[in-house]
């Protein structure tokens, strides 16, 4: 099995003029874009930093500790990937700026993008969901909010680009930065849409089904590449596009949604035939589910099941796993108060996630809570 490392020791000598920047590149750089660069790139696009010295200047920081301990959800080889790819001979030239990032718990925000230059063409990274409570809410808030604030920040983002940058553009993100590369392409108008050569959706969470039927869509539907792990969780919360690459992942379940754990053979991805049982089954669950709410009830939903974490007083998923003690009377004596209307939603709830979510993760703690009350309980309530 090959990943990222060895990607880089087939591939890191052979410049982009021999071989083309491909899906494997886009996937590269969708997960770097995790990577705090605040003060170490740019963050406009006239000034310009090579790889290289962006490695360099990260290395130098002052709270270089905090910076590569970036939650418990990335990948903690994040930062020595970056490192690897910064030294190669295909990347160490390559130039970065643009680097912005907002975080914003009032609007429920949170958002990060970087421009790479690659021979003249720019490949925007936009950032996933990140390790906080914050940005997983915001993936469930696409359910009810028509626009979520990442979405607005993308686009902006890539007006400000598309202005500031000659020549053409790849988009590319992983989680959350997926749906929101899928999301700039098909609404930053039809001039802008002209710029893009393509764009790399890997295992983004979807959008409503009447989305895919618009036109806007349909005008960069064939630049649009999409690929899911085949136990894809994320990528199969709401609709997802029809046309998709299914990956082979060394990961488990949930798991297999690190960029990291996908497996590589030369410039493709090492294929599965289909997805599981237990994401086919979700997939089909939960959106049969959720297209039945009402704006109201979708909203609700949300707010419901996050405000069980946020009762943990905790802002990540590591603190929830720091504090896992604490963390966990709060979030009961939270889920004790709520009436029983709510706490049938989240039985409704845990029945769509029960194949798929993972004890050891903090962000299914409500549903992880539940679950463990309910076989004790013998499945009624802990009122």
């Amino acid at each position: 099995m090959a990943d990222f490392f060895d990607y880089l020791n087939w591939r890191g000598d052979i410049s982009f003029d021999k071989v083309a920047f491909n899906k494997i590149d886009a996937l590269l750089l969708a997960h770097l874009s995790y990577s705090i660069f605040d003060g170490v790139v740019p963050s406009t696009f006239t000034e310009r930093k090579t790889f290289a010295q962006v490695a360099k200047d990260f290395a130098a920081t002052t709270d270089y500790e905090e910076r590569i301990n970036i939650g418990f959800l990335i990948n903690k080889r994040t930062a020595e990937l970056m490192f690897k790819t910064a030294e190669s001979e295909r990347y160490r030239n390559v130039e970065l700026c643009g680097f912005r990032s907002i975080y914003n718990e009032e609007n429920v925000e949170q958002f990060a993008a970087v421009t790479f230059i690659i021979d003249g063409k720019n490949v925007i990274a936009l950032r996933g969901t990140d390790d906080t409570i914050v940005g997983w809410k915001e993936d469930f808030n696409i359910a009810w909010i028509p626009q979520i604030p990442a979405q607005k920040d993308a686009l902006e983002y890539f007006s400000e680009a598309e202005k500031a940058l000659s020549g053409n553009f790849i988009l590319t993100g992983h989680s959350k930065g997926g749906n929101l590369v899928i999301n700039t392409a098909v609404n930053c108008g039809e001039k802008a849409q002209k710029r893009i050569d393509n764009v790399y959706n890997f295992d983004g969470p979807g959008f409503a089904a009447d989305f895919f039927d618009t036109e806007e869509y349909k005008a960069v539907e064939e630049r649009i590449y999409s690929f899911y792990p085949g136990f894809s969780v994320v990528g199969m919360i709401f609709h997802h596009p029809k046309n998709f690459e299914i990956v082979k992942s060394e990961g488990f379940a949930f798991w297999q949604h690190d960029a990291m754990s996908w497996q590589i053979m030369g410039s493709n991805f090492v294929n599965e035939a289909e997805f599981t049982d237990e994401s086919r089954l979700f997939y089909s669950a939960f959106n049969e589910w959720i297209d039945k709410l009402k704006v109201s009830q979708k909203k609700e939903f949300v707010q419901t099941m996050f405000g069980i974490l946020e009762a943990s007083g905790c802002k990540t998923n590591n603190e929830i796993e720091k504090e896992a003690l604490k963390a966990t009377a709060k979030m009961l004596a939270y889920y004790a108060e709520l009436d029983r209307t709510k706490r049938n939603d989240m039985k409704k709830i845990l029945s769509m996630f029960k194949d798929v979510i993972a004890d050891d993760i903090p962000i299914f703690k409500p549903l992880v809570l539940l679950k463990n009350n309910l076989r004790i309980t013998g499945g009624g309530s802990i009122i």
